[in-house]
């Protein structure tokens, strides 16, 4: 096999590794949560639980030290995933380029580039043998404030748990149980806490243990559970008890290319699989592409509401610009940036507009207002954009603004309540009318539901619009 060939072969099992070790980490890490389910009946009074004697503490012991050792085996497979993407991919490209160099001239490749990249995946890897060899206990580990060490700065708290070993990070998923919405964190990772954390506010809610902190939420809890048990491949990416949550078809680290939606009026985690269908649906238009369902605000509840006040919309517009930096830094570890688009739909491009607004900007490579009633501001110069760590003024072909004759919504914006719509001469940026031929007024009853109809011409205008972002 020629140096060039050995060298794909590489990148192609590399891929394949990190891929597979993300995959069996969350899954062993649900089957931990099953065992730490049984040993929790195992120990609960009354006629739907509970064994006494030693009979019983010997079983619910062994439960939980099963449980143990799962989240370790966990652990590693997630942080040789990690490293596999970071480090495994920078030996990979020192690779290539010294096969390309010898090809084109031999003798001139950069082999000291290929051994310092072999060497820092090996000492990579060791952490993760000397943790499962037990030479590394979490219980041992210094504490660590995430938070505190980064000024909860995503890009920063990104650098800083690549940095960590699996004992450390073991010890702060341990303490932290909200860890998992941490944006700077892998997916994977992510996924895994957030499930965990899931699963034991579903059990309280079961076991009565919850209270009133729990009784509003659990309808939400539970179709957030359906939804995710509908698709294995989906990850939670956020998860909050005030009904908020954010989920991604995939893992969105290792996509040629990621689409954040954020849904409109009346949208809620008991209606997440309308909001999965409409990003999901962007995202079949174009190839290797992960989509999110970004419902990490709480959308007005029906018109009335959202066209009185932008509040909710700004209320989280900083939590919008956690979670697209986290994301795209993340991402960047590999070396390769994929193309980032951001979908603001009918009130969510007030939120998206509202995240714009701050002068750190958004960290994507085109923001797309669909069905705007209004992006929050007045025009593009009160838009950012956060192009890897580095904030920039938006510029026309940064914002793009989808628009039907018959849709009613954005007419609103000629209020100047919910502020200017992109895509207009007022506003600015790009402009890009998707009235369906042949339709007519009839058609305002329905224009605004139907942008993501499979075959609209809409649905093909936001596919190009997001393949052509770089």
């Amino acid at each position: 096999m020629s140096p060039a060939r050995q060298a794909e072969a590489l990148v192609v099992a590399i891929d394949l590794a990190e891929s597979r070790a993300a995959s069996v980490g969350r899954r062993i890490a649900e089957a931990a949560e099953d065992l730490d389910s049984v040993a929790r009946r195992l120990g609960r009074a009354g006629p739907d639980g509970g064994w006494s004697g030693h009979s019983g503490a010997r079983a619910r012991d062994h439960a939980g030290d099963v449980a143990t050792e799962a989240r370790v085996l966990s652990g590693n497979c997630l942080y040789l995933a990690d490293v596999l993407r970071a480090e495994g991919s920078r030996l990979a490209r020192s690779v290539i380029n010294w096969s390309d160099d010898e090809l084109a001239t031999p003798g001139s490749g950069d082999s000291r580039a290929v051994e310092e990249s072999d060497r820092g995946l090996a000492l990579r890897l060791k952490e993760a043998a000397d943790y499962l060899a037990g030479q590394a206990d979490p219980a041992t580990r210094p504490c660590l404030d995430l938070s505190g060490s980064t000024d909860d700065d995503p890009r920063a708290v990104a650098g800083l748990w690549h940095s960590l070993g699996p004992a450390d990070r073991a010890r702060l998923a341990r303490d932290h149980p909200e860890l998992g919405s941490v944006a700077g964190l892998s997916s994977a990772t992510r996924d895994s806490i957030n499930r965990t954390r899931l699963r034991r506010l579903i059990d309280a809610v079961g076991g009565r243990a919850g209270g009133d902190e729990l009784a509003g939420p659990a309808p939400a809890l539970a179709a957030l559970a359906a939804h995710l048990e509908a698709d294995p491949r989906r990850h939670l990416l956020d998860l909050h008890l005030d009904g908020r949550a954010v989920v991604a078809s995939a893992d969105p680290d290792s996509a040629d290319r990621v689409v954040t939606f954020i849904p409109g009026t009346g949208s809620s985690l008991e209606v997440l699989g309308r909001t999965s269908e409409r990003a999901e649906a962007m995202c079949a238009e174009v190839e290797s592409c992960v989509a999110v369902s970004w419902q990490g605000y709480e959308a007005p509840a029906d018109l009335a509401a959202a066209g009185s006040s932008a509040g909710p919309a700004w209320k989280h517009a900083a939590d919008l610009r956690t979670f697209a930096a986290g994301l795209d830094e993340v991402e960047r570890m590999d070396g390769d940036d994929s193309p980032h688009a951001v979908v603001g739909y009918s009130y969510g491009s007030v939120v998206l507009g509202a995240a714009a607004a701050e002068p750190r900007g958004v960290a994507a490579d085109l923001m797309i207002h669909v069905g705007s009633p209004g992006a929050g501001v007045d025009s593009l110069a009160e838009q950012w954009v956060d192009d890897g760590g580095v904030a920039r003024p938006a510029g026309e072909q940064d914002v793009a603004g989808v628009v039907s004759r018959w849709d009613p919504v954005p007419w609103w914006s000629m209020t100047g309540v919910l502020g200017g719509r992109p895509g207009t001469g007022e506003f600015g940026g790009i402009a890009v009318d998707v009235t369906e031929p042949g339709s007519g007024p009839k058609a305002v009853s329905s224009a605004h539901s139907r942008y993501f109809d499979p075959g609209t011409v809409s649905l093909t205008e936001i596919g190009r619009l997001i393949a052509e972002a770089y």
